[in-house]
């Protein structure tokens, strides 16, 4: 214990106290001789864990984002997220003037990506499309993971210009396959998809922007092409469901939100679109198919 804390620079009594309120949550196993081991949840704090959460866990404890949180009660009385107004802009321009806050976050997605692609691609059948255009697809790795699984089809992964310079979607016969845009979802998407595939894109929005972004894919769009919209729901009621903590994140930071299914048929009609289907997945996420009307 005491090697711990000369290491991590902490007080030896106060470092023990924490270890200890984190054991009795299962991410630290209390051993004899005050010395404390990581269990199998607290292993996927490890950078080189297969489900690591890492990155995750640093992004969404770092000073930007813990203060948006402690702003909390301007975020309700306003109705506006707190972010812009402590640090003068929004996250996304807040992370590419900070650029290692920026590469944390481009890891936690790639990362998340990772954790969530499998089940996307176990629960929703792509083989119908030859062309997917991915908005807001970061460093590819969804793309990346469903090009793997479908060896005719072609992708394109659009995102920020700045996220856009540092992808790659992975082994060349994959990259020989996939376009990297770079542009801004809100004022077009690449033209020419069989489908539009969002994920975890809508969440970050407000209504108008959601739509916006959904009414630009519904433009770039083939004649027969659908929108894949991949989102955390809530429930209609108020049940206890994990994405409610993830909607409170979503205002605060973003001035976005999780949705209902009955909010997103809404959205979707707002953009010229039909839901066809929504399917679960093994994963936090739904998945809702949307075809034009």
């Amino acid at each position: 214990m005491e090697e711990l804390a000369s290491t991590a620079k902490c007080d030896p009594h106060s470092a023990r106290r924490l270890l200890r309120t984190l054991a009795s949550m299962g991410v630290f196993a209390e051993g004899p001789d005050n010395r404390f081991s990581l269990t199998p949840l607290g292993a996927t704090l490890r950078s080189n864990a297969p489900d690591s959460v890492r990155d995750m866990a640093i992004f969404m404890a770092s000073q930007p984002i813990w203060s948006a949180w402690g702003s909390l009660v301007e975020t309700i009385r306003s109705g506006a997220p707190s972010f812009p107004q402590l640090h003068g802009s929004t996250m996304y321009e807040f992370l590419a003037e900070h650029g290692d806050l920026e590469a944390v976050f481009n890891r936690f997605m790639s990362a998340q990506s990772n954790l969530h692609n499998a089940a996307i691609i176990e629960a929703y059948d792509f083989s119908k499309i030859h062309a997917l255009v991915d908005v807001g697809g970061g460093h590819g790795a969804t793309v990346g993971a469903i090009l793997a699984h479908y060896p005719t089809m072609k992708g394109v992964v659009f995102d920020r210009p700045e996220v856009i310079a540092t992808a790659e979607v992975g082994p060349a016969e994959l990259a020989e396959r996939c376009q990297f845009t770079g542009g801004n979802m809100l004022e077009s998407v690449p033209d020419g998809g069989d489908a539009y595939l969002t994920k975890r894109v809508l969440m970050d929005r407000n209504d108008h922007e959601a739509g916006t972004v959904l009414k630009n894919c519904r433009a770039a769009m083939r004649p027969q092409g659908r929108v894949i919209v991949v989102d955390p729901m809530l429930p209609d009621d108020n049940s206890p469901h994990p994405n409610w903590l993830v909607d409170m994140s979503m205002l605060v930071v973003q001035g976005g939100a999780c949705r209902t299914e009955r909010q997103f048929s809404v959205l979707f009609e707002s953009a010229g679109l039909a839901m066809s289907r929504v399917l679960a997945t093994r994963s936090p996420n739904f998945i809702l198919e949307a075809i034009p009307r």
